[in-house]
């Protein structure tokens, strides 16, 4: 279990997002092209984290399975 110094990023990073999306369409004056330029770079960033949290889980599910399996994928059997 992650720890709550672990936690607590990840809690400012949720946060930050539902600010970022969730609140400035409500308010006209939000809705301009600088505006609308972060959100851009921000939904950028974030699918660039997920690909690579994705990338990350599915490795790890993998490795499990070959060790589950009593096959090391890093140690091939010669």
């Amino acid at each position: 279990m992650k720890s709550r110094q672990q936690q607590r990023p990840a809690a400012a990073f949720l946060a930050l997002v539902l600010v970022v999306f969730l609140i400035p369409p409500w308010i006209p004056v939000l809705r301009t092209e600088p505006w609308e330029w972060v959100v851009v770079v921000m939904q950028a960033a974030l699918a660039v984290a997920m690909v690579v949290y994705l990338v990350k889980f599915v490795r790890k599910q993998r490795d499990d399975y070959w060790r589950e399996h009593g096959k090391d994928r890093k140690l091939p059997e010669t």
